[in-house]
């Protein structure tokens, strides 16, 4: 039995599912391979900061049913810290992920892996994926014209070969292929062993009549985390070097440890599940090997501290999705696909190392194995102010050398997060942000832009559209925020890319508009030669 499909994707965890969502939303044919039976249980990925997800699956259509099915409160309830939570000196920090609304249309949620990969499956399949748990991925092959792949379904033993064109190892820390693929990878490696420790209780998820998000038991050295419904986490850490084992933590040890977490005997603590994992610091050496991928923990791993792993995963699948769609459409030459690892990796390496930064904030290193504290920046610049320094950009000449940018200097300068900005369009306000997804988007105050990207499109098949602001364009923009917001004058115009990411700007008219354009979208990797009956 033999199968074909675009992009066959190995691991059915959030990173390999919101891959999957996101390419049968481009309309591109996908498999995913996943060896457990089913979704996580585990609460190993909670907060959803507001552009690495919440704006992506917002432009997938998922927010309402997000935050409908929501399992906490990034911004209503506060993080704490005390020996217990029974301490009447407990200390209150801000919520998770402060407001979001100048920066997003997005707010930022709670909703764990549990819940959430169920909706991403859903969403998937929905849109046409092919989703096979219960099912291995035993070996593969790859030359220059595809993948060719064997799974075995664990149920039957029955075998398929699959050939793909391209392959995502999504399989996470505990994966294989990135090994199978000759891919090293380097970092502090383990700094930590934990046990994640599910149960059910009545305990009140608010403290002084303040509603708790997360709390560090100082007693414990665990963070307890409360749930709706009473379903808790208990996250604690364990020394193997003094004896102790995760087989160790029965139902209980469990009961004893969550009964010293709140402070006080006779709690309900019913054991739900009790599984170990290891606060880890890698970064594969490259993020592609010829016609396969490595996102999330496969290529990966950091600190919990900051919340920025299983977003940074998302991120990942974002930025390679949208190149391999219009690569296996034609659209753009094979060559696109080089950008992915050279813009992810260095945003990732100085992601992982504001993770590290905050873990020292909170634990000592005994070992010396973090590398030297680098200053600690705004969460918010972190997760909106990623900075491409290489890729499929036309960059000006002022470049910075900086990974993040402080968001309050967001100015639309390419290889930046296009703006948000509240805006008219069809007497309705949207947000700019809700115009990106499929193919180019050029931003104009003046309409011969649009003239040119319908001619780029109708004659030369671009995926491209204008929105042209103004009195007489497609958007109003009462307050007159976008020249500023996007860093361009009168007649400027700025191009960004599926994924949100200002490609290129024109600061004012251009004199050639057309030939200028068509040189911008070859540089970044477009086929604009080809014309109707073209292939």
């Amino acid at each position: 039995m033999s199968t074909h499909t675009s992009v066959l994707i190995v691991g059915g965890g959030l990173n390999g599912l919101a891959a999957a969502a996101l390419l049968a939303h481009q309309g591109i044919g996908c498999m995913v391979v996943e060896r457990h039976a089913d979704t996580s249980i585990q609460y190993k990925f909670a907060g959803i900061s507001p552009r690495s997800s919440m704006e992506i699956f917002r432009g997938l259509g998922l927010e309402e049913e997000i935050r409908a099915k929501r399992t906490g409160d990034q911004q209503g309830g506060g993080i704490a810290r005390a020996r217990n939570l029974a301490d009447p000196d407990i200390q209150w920090g801000g919520p998770a992920w402060p407001d979001a609304s100048s920066y997003s249309p997005a707010q930022p949620a709670t909703c764990d892996q549990h819940v959430l990969e169920p909706i991403l499956r859903n969403c998937a399949e929905r849109l046409g994926a092919d989703i096979r748990f219960h099912t291995e991925f035993l070996s593969f092959e790859q030359d220059d014209a595809g993948v060719r792949a064997v799974i075995r379904h664990r149920e039957t033993g029955e075998e398929e070969a699959v050939a793909a064109d391209y392959l995502i190892a999504a399989d996470g820390a505990g994966g294989t292929l990135r090994e199978k693929l000759g891919i090293g990878r380097g970092g502090p490696g383990v700094l930590q062993h934990w046990m994640n420790i599910i149960f059910d209780t009545d305990l009140p998820s608010e403290i002084g009549g303040r509603r708790l998000t997360s709390c560090f038991v100082s007693d414990l050295n665990a963070a307890i985390v409360p749930r709706p419904g009473g379903r808790w986490l208990l996250a604690l850490q364990y020394f193997p070097e003094k004896g102790e084992r995760p087989e160790d933590f029965d139902r209980g040890r469990c009961r004893d440890l969550v009964e010293r977490a709140a402070g006080r005997s006779g709690v309900k603590a019913e054991l739900v599940d009790a599984r170990s994992w290891e606060m880890a610091a890698f970064l594969a050496d490259r993020f592609r090997a010829r016609r396969c991928f490595l996102i999330g923990d496969a290529a990966h791993l950091m600190p919990p501290t900051g919340g920025f792993g299983g977003n940074s995963g998302i991120h990942d699948a974002h930025n390679l999705v949208w190149k391999l769609a219009m690569v296996l459409r034609g659209e753009a030459d094979a060559n696109l696909l080089e950008s992915y690892d050279a813009e992810r990796r260095r945003v990732i390496a100085a992601t992982l190392a504001q993770a590290l930064a905050r873990l020292q904030q909170w634990f000592k290193d005994p070992a010396g194995r973090l590398p030297p504290l680098v200053a600690i920046v705004n969460d918010y610049d972190v997760v909106f102010g990623q900075r491409y320094d290489a890729g499929a950009f036309v960059f000006e000449d002022a470049a910075r050398d900086r990974p993040f940018e402080p968001i309050a200097e967001l100015s639309g300068e390419p290889g930046t997060r296009a703006p948000h900005l509240v805006v008219e369009h069809g007497g309705t306000k949207c947000s700019t942000l809700d115009l990106f997804g499929h193919g180019f988007v050029l931003l104009a105050d003046d309409a011969n832009w649009r003239a040119v990207a319908d001619r780029l499109r109708d004659e030369r098949r671009i995926p491209i559209t204008c929105y042209v602001l103004g009195p007489s364009g497609d958007l109003g923009d009462r307050e007159g925020r976008w020249p500023r917001a996007y860093g361009v004058g009168e007649g400027g115009a700025a191009l960004i890319r599926p994924d949100g990411f200002v490609a290129w700007r024109a600061p004012g008219a251009e004199a050639a508009a057309e030939g200028r354009l068509v040189q911008v979208l070859e540089k970044i990797g477009l086929r604009v030669g080809h014309r109707d009956g073209d292939h």
